[in-house]
């Protein structure tokens, strides 16, 4: 596995979420929070791989400068410091603060490394997750909110073939086939170490036959999906909306995730040319993820 750019940005606590928000939209593969610095600020350490230094370097000043003037914060209350960070050192960050996790009674998502007794329902499906360097442990709002709309759907629908898009740690399409044991499951992602992630989670779990992961864009997918799972961003999802329309059936699920709280309309509007309808919204500290259905009178 290959070093990655380690990006440490420190912010007022009022802008911790619009900060998380920008470090997410840049394209981090996973956000840590780190303890508060000397001057009370939220530290967040976020991990992207080599080669986006330019990119960053523009994006992310930019967005602090808007983040400065929208909350009238002078730009010196935020700091920003970018190094490379061998990958070992890096994945080992991620496990500092993981700890096993319900979704609901009937769903546990545990670190793969965890040894301790659980206090969990006899009936309950444990899914191992070691999250790597690929976004995806559980705890991030973002990532919870999809697993209890994914936990809530599979008591009230049946749903043959389920799609995750930018699969990261493999933490939904996974949880989806423990929680729908009769779908097939398909996971897509373009970062081919977010895939080895993925994929070793998946074979830990003993889910290989069940679950499949590509770097193949959703622009090759055929037709036919039932759900799709999009924890990503509200700019990507916008983008995507017309493929996602194209391959979801009539009457199919879409959950999308990686929302703030006030960017839900914008992805409502979004939504409803291509006919889709918002049936439920779940929120957590700033952050919304929303269940939307494609009508079927759409084809």
């Amino acid at each position: 596995m290959e070093d990655w750019l380690n990006l440490t940005l420190s912010v007022p606590p009022i802008t911790g979420e619009a900060a998380s928000a920008l470090l997410f939209e840049a394209g981090a593969r996973g956000i840590f929070e780190d303890a508060p610095d000397k001057e009370g600020r939220l530290v967040f350490q976020a991990g992207y791989p080599l080669g986006q230094e330019s990119k960053l370097m523009a994006m992310i000043p930019a967005g602090l400068v808007t983040m400065a003037e929208s909350f009238a914060i002078p730009l010196t209350d935020f700091a920003l410091f970018l190094e490379i960070k061998p990958a070992e050192d890096y994945s080992e960050l991620w496990k500092q603060d993981l700890k096993p996790f319900s979704v609901g009674p009937l769903l546990w998502i545990v670190p793969s490394w965890w040894t301790e007794p659980l206090e969990a329902d006899p009936k309950a499906k444990i899914l191992k997750i070691d999250p790597g360097m690929a976004f995806g442990s559980g705890l991030h709002a973002s990532t919870f909110l999809s697993l209890t709309h994914l936990y809530d759907l599979a008591g009230s629908a049946s749903l043959p073939r389920i799609l995750d898009l930018g699969s990261g740690s493999g933490i939904l399409a996974l949880a989806a086939a423990l929680l729908f044991p009769t779908a097939q499951i398909e996971g897509l992602d373009i970062d081919k170490d977010t895939l080895e992630v993925a994929v070793a989670n998946r074979d830990h779990n003993q889910l290989k036959g069940r679950v499949d992961f590509t770097s193949q864009p959703l622009t090759a997918q055929k037709p036919g999906y039932d759900l799709i799972l999009a924890n990503l961003t509200l700019n990507t999802l916008t983008e995507l909306a017309p493929e996602i329309k194209r391959v979801l059936n009539p009457g199919g699920h879409l959950i999308a995730s990686g929302l703030l709280d006030d960017q839900v309309g914008s992805l409502e509007e979004a939504y409803k040319g291509p006919g889709f309808s918002l049936i439920k919204r779940l929120s957590q500290d700033g952050w919304s993820a929303v269940d939307l259905t494609l009508s079927v009178s759409e084809s």
